[in-house]
């Protein structure tokens, strides 16, 4: 494992969850950049952090003074606990927020990774503008590749002002100061249309499918299984249409909406509040894939991610397919819905003992897999 750069001390930090042959580094030259900044320019001993990936923000900034973190992904939030225990850290015991919760901390300045999807930057600058003391320092930044094209003029619609500043190590900064008020609202959640339900879906910021329902969903929503009994999980939620048909679709399950995405989680559950009736048919996991779950499950439904933030890492799926595997009741099955250039079949017929194709076409293959031979 690298040692990390000056800027960030002797800390030594890892994804989660933890794997031997990790491929991808816990922090990078943005996370580098902002720490710079504030060990050159900062205003006060407390921060505020947004979109940590995995405590390199968080835990250099305690080092300095108070700090809380702030982001939608539960991933990032458990990386940052388990390096704090590595590194014989104490966190505070309100050091996190979940959107839209106030920090606890009344900050002197900001740090902000710039988050992948813009609906989420833009409610994330808005939430900013509205919850900080005029005048607090907001420094960005972001891999130059990864940034997009009118970040300064979404600074200026929320907070009033923006400026780029000088690369470094191929990363970008961006700064501003807070205007103390709310000069923007922040988007409406997106209402994603299922048509033959006559169901308008609410996607909040930053969660997958937020323009239109995903093609790859839309295909295997045309496939779901029915007569169903028992329990059915949604591994991968999102706003939750799958599970959501399948619970419209099998009035004798119970369905369990999952997602390391808080934003994800809560969208799914307002629109199961909307549209099953009986709440005690629907249950909302937050966290990494199944882990932390007891039940078995007499069915399973995958749309696999295949990027962890920006970067492609078709371990995601592999990992739920391990879980899958772990929670699968007997006779119960797992069904995914892949890109058809993804080489999943492997090591599905890997995990489980049959796998059979339901359907393809020009661009899906949805599988069936089971732990025993049907």
């Amino acid at each position: 494992m690298p040692e990390l750069p000056e800027q960030l001390d002797d800390l030594r930090l890892r994804r989660w969850p933890r794997r031997r042959d990790e491929r991808l580094q816990a922090w990078d030259a943005a996370d580098r950049y902002l720490l710079k900044t504030l060990q050159e320019q900062g205003a006060g001993p407390a921060t505020l952090v947004v979109n940590d990936q995995c405590g390199a923000l968080w835990l250099t900034a305690l080092r300095r003074g108070p700090a809380c973190s702030h982001g939608d992904s539960w991933l990032a939030w458990r990386a940052a606990v388990a390096n704090a225990t590595d590194n014989a850290m104490t966190l505070p015991e309100a050091g996190w927020s979940w959107p839209w919760q106030e920090p606890s901390i009344r900050p002197d300045q900001v740090l902000m990774r710039v988050p992948k999807e813009l609906s989420l930057l833009q409610a994330q600058l808005a939430w900013l503008a509205r919850i900080l003391p005029e005048g607090t320092p907001v420094w960005l930044a972001g891999m130059d590749k990864h940034l997009p094209p009118n970040l300064v003029p979404l600074m200026e619609t929320y907070l009033g002002n923006g400026r780029a500043e000088l690369g470094w190590k191929k990363a970008r900064r961006f700064s501003a100061v807070a205007p103390g008020k709310t000069l923007e609202p922040a988007p409406e959640a997106a209402l994603v249309s299922v048509p033959e339900r006559g169901w308008k879906l609410h996607t909040g910021a930053g969660v997958f499918g937020r323009q239109h329902l995903d093609i790859g969903a839309r295909f295997l929503l045309d496939h779901l299984p029915r007569q169903v009994e028992g329990e059915i999980a949604d591994l991968g939620c999102g706003n939750g249409v799958l599970g959501l048909m399948l619970a419209a679709d099998n009035p004798r399950a119970r369905v369990t909406f999952c997602d390391e995405s808080f934003l994800a989680v809560e969208s799914a559950r307002r629109n199961a509040a909307l549209y099953i009736p009986d709440p005690d048919r629907c249950r909302f996991h937050l966290g990494n894939g199944l882990d932390g779950l007891e039940q078995r499950f007499n069915l399973i439904v995958l749309n696999p991610p295949f990027h962890r933030g920006h970067a492609v890492d078709d371990r995601v799926a592999l990992t739920l397919f391990r879980h899958a595997r772990r929670h699968l009741a007997d006779a119960g099955a797992l069904w995914v819905v892949a890109n058809r250039h993804l080489p999943y079949r492997p090591p599905l017929r890997r995990a489980f003992a049959q796998v059979d194709v339901v359907d393809g076409n020009a661009k899906f293959i949805i599988y069936r897999c089971q732990s025993s031979m049907s």
